[in-house]
């Protein structure tokens, strides 16, 4: 890994997920490089592509673990064969510091910024800081990180127990707990799937009813059994090889699987006060991304506090938005790009050849089933699409 000069103001982004490493992509190609450095901060030294993580946790298909996960940053950061002037730092975020303009000592600069603190003690001074450090999820989900090795002996671990299940329990019927259940079908044909979400309908009300409902029809097409508006808060399976929802069913279960959503990686901006963190634990934001009352700091991707769902498929209008942003505070200019927002859509794989797809366009309602959901992510999981989006396939 490559280090940051430390003579020059830093730009840092946090992050290196969906969302950070297409900020930091952006940076490498607009940012003054003889003024500034431009670092990536990374509690792990690979990028993971994770629409394709279900797949790769239930079966083998396809051998997805060599090409959506354990990709290297310093080959991420390439563009057309040459390396980008960016420094890399593997470490954890433990805290975000600032200081007043004119603020000395940390390396961020005549003009303001602060710091970046790492676990063990470790920091990285910032002019403008990026933060897009996304989920924590709970699960198969929950991958250790550290090296290639653990998170192999991970991806192992699950595959194995997906197999030997029979009686496969998936709490939460969000689009998580909905691809588990369609690649645990393409899996074995005879294993008892159960999904119990704690809303009247799958999914959330960020889509029709109608999509809902058409979701639920097409999940049980399958033979996977569908109990709504109840829940599960204790994943104990007991000796009889029962697991008992809130509202006292009984469900027999050798394996159980959360799939209750993500939690936002935000507990590290503690410092900045309650008012910078929403109730959910999302950064709160203006439109240009920049934290209220906080000019330096911009936030991105699955963290941020805006009325959307959280998807990939966004953050390359997030990275245009903040990409300008930061440009214009550097310039010292006020930032003036507003991000607007983006149309609601989703695609639910089904299995490999299989789901259900959805666009708005802000009035305008489609939906598609098997053919064009297969043709848009259920057969390939967007694997090739998104390395070519980062580089890795001219």
């Amino acid at each position: 890994m490559s280090t940051p000069e430390i003579e020059k103001p830093s730009v840092v982004v946090v992050g290196g997920g969906a969302a950070g490493i297409l900020i930091i992509r952006h940076l490498a190609a607009k940012l003054d490089m003889a003024k500034y450095n431009l670092v990536l901060v990374t509690a792990t030294p690979y990028y993971t592509h994770h629409p394709a993580c279900i797949r790769m946790l239930v079966s083998p298909a396809g051998s997805l673990e060599d090409t959506a996960m354990h990709i290297p940053y310093d080959t991420l950061l390439t563009r057309g064969g040459k390396q980008l002037k960016c420094g890399v730092v593997v470490g954890k975020v433990v805290g975000i510091a600032e200081e007043l303009p004119n603020g000395r000592g940390n390396g961020s600069g005549s003009g303001g910024g602060g710091r970046v603190d790492l676990e063990g003690g470790g920091s990285v001074g910032f002019s403008v800081v990026v933060l897009a450090t996304g989920c924590s999820w709970e699960g198969p989900l929950a991958f250790p990180g550290g090296t290639r090795e653990e998170m192999g002996a991970w991806v192992k671990e699950w595959r194995e127990r997906f197999e030997r299940a029979e009686d496969i329990v998936i709490v939460g019927g969000g689009a998580t707990g909905l691809e588990f259940a369609g690649e645990i079908r393409d899996l074995s044909q005879t294993k008892r799937i159960t999904i119990v979400h704690d809303e009247p309908l799958l999914l959330s009300n960020a889509y029709p009813d109608s999509f809902r409902k058409t979701v639920a029809k097409d999940v049980r097409r399958r033979d996977v059994a569908v109990i709504v508006d109840d829940s599960i808060s204790s994943f104990e399976i007991s000796e009889a090889s029962t697991i008992r929802t809130e509202k006292g069913r009984l469900l027999v279960a050798d394996l159980v699987i959360p799939c209750r959503g993500p939690r936002p990686n935000t507990d590290y901006l503690a410092t900045l006060g309650d008012e910078s963190i929403a109730a959910t634990g999302h950064v709160k934001v203006i439109p240009t991304f920049q934290l209220s009352g906080h000019p330096r700091i911009f936030a991105a991707g699955d963290v941020v506090d805006w009325d959307e769902q959280k998807q990939a498929e966004k953050y390359g209008a997030h990275a245009d938005v903040v990409v300008k942003n930061v440009l214009d505070v550097l310039r010292g200019r006020q930032p003036d790009v507003l991000y607007r927002g983006c149309y609601e859509s989703i695609t639910i794989a089904n299995g490999k050849s299989g789901g259900n797809t959805y666009y708005s366009f802000w009035g305008p309602e489609l939906q598609f089933g098997d053919l064009v959901s297969t043709a848009k992510k259920s057969k390939s999981l967007k694997v090739h699409s998104t390395r070519r989006q980062l580089g890795l396939i001219v």
